[in-house]
């Protein structure tokens, strides 16, 4: 791995543990194990780190999400694909994801206008692929981007765990592991197979809704 990339791995944790503004080169320097005058040989301040951070976050994103938008057979498969490359992300970049689903973060001006950028290309995507299956008879009539900024909460929801742990539900799985003796290994496994259990249960509930085949309701406010 390269110190440059080393060093925009050591940011990522550390702003998404701390904050952006709590963390310090010096920080970042011991977390990537090398000295800060060799943080500053790539990076002539804290924002030039940042705004790779960001970069190279919101490539990696968008580059995972095109080759999950031809439609293998409907706009609902496509958009679970997608729902699952969104999830593949949050699970192999914890931290980038974090940062970049922390939209009303604690940022320089110029980085929550890049975050508020990605957001609205997320939602401008999610908006076609809803826009064609209701064209397509696939969804009923609604507001399309009403309906990607849903899905993206829900999706950015659903990953939260990968950030926190399982809050409840983990510490029920802790005290089952430990009443069968299973390895720490195994409760790891077994909490990941929940988390993404749980993942893909809230994506049958967006698409299914939680009422029993009832018509929409025509609610005004």
């Amino acid at each position: 791995m390269s110190k440059k990339k080393t060093i925009i791995d050591a940011a990522a944790f550390l702003f998404a543990e701390k904050g952006y503004y709590a963390a310090t080169v010096e920080e970042i320097a011991s977390q990537a194990g090398i000295g800060k005058s060799t943080v500053y040989g790539h990076f002539p301040s804290k924002d030039h780190i940042l705004q790779d951070v960001l970069k190279c976050g919101c490539t990696i994103y968008m580059d995972a999400m095109k080759g999950r938008l031809k439609p293998p057979c409907s706009v609902r498969d496509v958009l679970i694909a997608v729902a699952t490359a969104h999830f593949t992300f949050n699970k192999e970049y914890p931290y980038i994801a974090r940062i970049l689903a922390d939209e009303f973060g604690s940022y320089p001006l110029w980085a929550a206008e890049l975050l508020q950028q990605l957001r609205e290309r997320r939602i401008s995507m999610f908006s076609s692929l809803l826009s064609q299956g209701i064209n397509l008879g696939e969804f009923r009539q609604l507001d399309p981007r009403l309906g990607a900024e849903v899905f993206l909460s829900i999706l950015n929801a659903l990953c939260m765990p990968i950030f926190h742990g399982m809050g409840n539900e983990k510490g029920s799985v802790e005290t089952g592991m430990r009443e069968t003796n299973m390895s720490a290994e195994t409760n790891m496994l077994t909490e990941s197979n929940i988390i993404e259990g749980r993942f893909y249960h809230g994506i049958d509930i967006f698409f299914s809704g939680v009422s029993c085949q009832e018509p929409a309701m025509n609610i005004s406010v």
